[in-house]
């Protein structure tokens, strides 16, 4: 899988991670959490932006690796259900 690292502070202008996004160039997203006040902001407005365009958004390591892991060893084949179904 390719990776492309990007510097997601947006106020270092465009183009930026958000731009990325709305331009249909970015298929998922690891962000991270770095600390201070502006990180937090710019990590809500990236997960905002990638729940509107509807494109996957981890905010923790092991929770990507585990979606990488079930999609590179699921052999495309997933059963999907509600989630009603499994809890009976």
């Amino acid at each position: 899988m390719k990776v492309t690292t990007i510097e997601k502070k947006l106020s270092q202008g465009s183009p930026n991670i958000i731009d990325m996004i709305n331009s249909g160039a970015v298929v998922g997203i690891v962000n991270t959490i770095t600390g201070g006040r502006v990180a937090l902001q710019d990590g809500f407005h990236i997960r905002r932006t990638a729940a509107e365009r509807r494109v996957p958004c981890f905010t923790s390591l092991d929770t990507a690796r585990a979606a990488l892991k079930a999609l590179t060893h699921g052999k495309g084949i997933y059963n999907v259900k509600p989630l009603n179904e499994y809890l009976s």
